[in-house]
């Protein structure tokens, strides 16, 4: 019985269920007349990365289909799927920080379900695979927490990047991603 429990908890809607229930935690930022719920935005942001949008204009156009609409709102339980523009909005309020739970409370339903167990490589320690990656660039957008790269000719570049970091197993072809660390430009340091 306790393994059916674990498999419901580890399979996608159960997943999914935990995550939904976790972003019900975060404090919603200023709530506006006829808003979509911040969840909905975070749910959707979620589908368009695990069903591998190749844009959020994609991710915009096929939400109108009735099939996609259809399964977004079962599947990921979206009750209002936003536009690209209103996810965009909605989802710049957001700290990157605050989704870090999210991480720990995937890890955890693995970690009760004894799946890390199945990563232990040697002696009972893991293997952690480490990378940088980036994710934004632009000669002309930019933020306050953008990193800087300045060019000899005087143009500059603002760029965001990230750690990840996974657990790995070399007899499993997946991963246990690890909550991702950005990397920022340090408040009052210059190269």
């Amino acid at each position: 019985m306790r393994h059916k429990f674990f498999r419901q908890k580890l399979s996608m809607p159960g997943l999914l269920q935990e995550l939904k229930s976790f972003f019900q935690t975060i404090k919603e930022p200023v709530i506006r007349k006829g808003a979509i719920s911040l969840v909905d935005c975070l749910l959707s942001g979620l589908a368009i990365f695990s069903l591998k949008y190749p844009s959020l204009l994609q991710f915009d156009k096929s939400r109108l289909d009735p099939v996609s609409a259809h399964n977004l709102k079962t599947l990921y339980r979206i009750g209002t799927i936003p536009s690209d523009t209103y996810l965009r909005e909605r989802l710049d309020e957001l700290a990157a920080s605050e989704l870090q739970g999210a991480f720990t409370a995937l890890i955890r339903q693995a970690q009760r379900s004894k799946v890390l167990e199945r990563f232990s490589y040697s002696d009972s320690h893991y293997l952690l695979s480490i990378d940088g990656t980036g994710y934004f660039s632009s000669h002309e957008i930019h933020c306050k927490h953008c990193c800087e790269k300045h060019q000899r000719n005087g143009d500059i570049t603002y760029y965001h990047q990230m750690l990840c970091a996974a657990l790995v197993h070399p007899e499993h072809s997946h991963v246990l991603p690890l909550a991702p660390e950005p990397i920022i430009k340090p408040d009052g340091v210059k190269k």
